[in-house]
C-alpha cells in the first residue's frame, strides 16, 4: 500500500495550509489533534485518545476512547491503528512542541517504532521535516537549501554515507551517544544520506 496515513496530534501546528490527502489516504486525529481538523479539508476517518487534552469526547461516528491510565501515548495508539489498516507511510503533524516536552521525545522515538514495523514516518514541525529509515537511503535534489542533520536512533548505525553535502562521510559508524551529525548543509548538488545497518533520523529544512 502506497497511500499515506496522516495523523494530527495536539502539539504545535505551524501551517495554515490544508493537508492534501487523497481519497485512499487515511486521516487520524489523536486526542487534541481533533481541534486542528480544519486543516484536513474533510472530516478525519478516525479519532483516538483519552481526550484529556481535547477536553471532551468528540461527537464523531468513528472514535476509539482510551483510558487515561495506559501504557501507550495517544499518538502511538493512532500509529497502531494506521498499521492495522495496512498503511506503511505516515505523515504526522502536531507531534512536537506544546507544553509537555516528553511527548516530543516520545514522538521522535515513534519514528524508530514505525521503522521496526516496516514503515516510514515523517514529522512536520515549524519549517522542519524529521524522518527515519532503516537500512536504506534518502535522496535530495540539487534545489534543496538549508541545513540537514543526521542522528542514529539505535545504539550504532553502521555504514553511514553522506554524499554531496558540505560535510561528507563514507562507511561511517554513527552512535546514538555521540550526536556529531548536526548542522550539515545543502550545497546545490544532488545529495544523499544512507545507512547499511541501523536506523537514521534525518532532520532538514523544508
Amino acid at each position: 500500500m502506497n497511500n499515506i496515513c496522516y495523523i494530527i496530534g495536539a502539539g504545535d501546528i505551524y501551517t495554515k495550509s490544508r493537508i492534501k490527502a487523497e481519497a485512499d489516504d487515511y486521516i487520524i486525529c489523536a486526542d487534541g489533534g481533533y481541534a486542528h481538523r480544519v486543516l484536513l479539508g474533510r472530516e478525519p476517518d478516525l479519532v483516538v485518545g483519552d481526550f484529556d487534552s481535547y477536553g471532551a469526547i468528540p461527537e464523531h461516528q468513528n472514535k476509539i476512547v482510551a483510558p487515561r491510565e495506559k501504557d501507550e501515548t495517544d499518538m502511538l495508539l493512532a500509529v497502531n491503528e494506521g498499521l492495522k489498516k495496512g498503511y506503511k507511510r505516515f505523515v504526522i503533524f502536531g507531534a512536537l512542541g506544546g507544553s509537555r516536552f516528553e511527548h516530543s521525545v516520545a514522538n521522535v522515538q515513534l519514528l524508530a517504532y514505525i521503522c521496526n514495523e516496516g514503515g516510514r514516518g515523517t514529522l512536520i514541525h515549524k519549517g522542519k521535516l524529521l524522518t527515519a529509515f532503516r537500512n536504506g537511503e534518502i535522496k535530495f535534489t540539487d534545489e534543496k537549501k538549508g541545513y540537514v542533520s543526521v542522528f542514529s536512533l539505535c545504539d550504532e548505525s553502521r555504514g553511514v554515507n553522506i554524499n554531496n553535502l558540505k560535510y561528507e562521510v563514507s562507511d561511517f559508524t554513527l552512535k546514538a551517544s555521540m550526536p556529531i551529525g548536526i548542522s550539515n548543509e545543502f550545497i546545490g548538488k544532488e545529495s544523499s544520506v544512507s545507512v547499511k545497518d541501523g536506523i537514521l533520523l534525518v532532520v532538514y529544512d523544508i
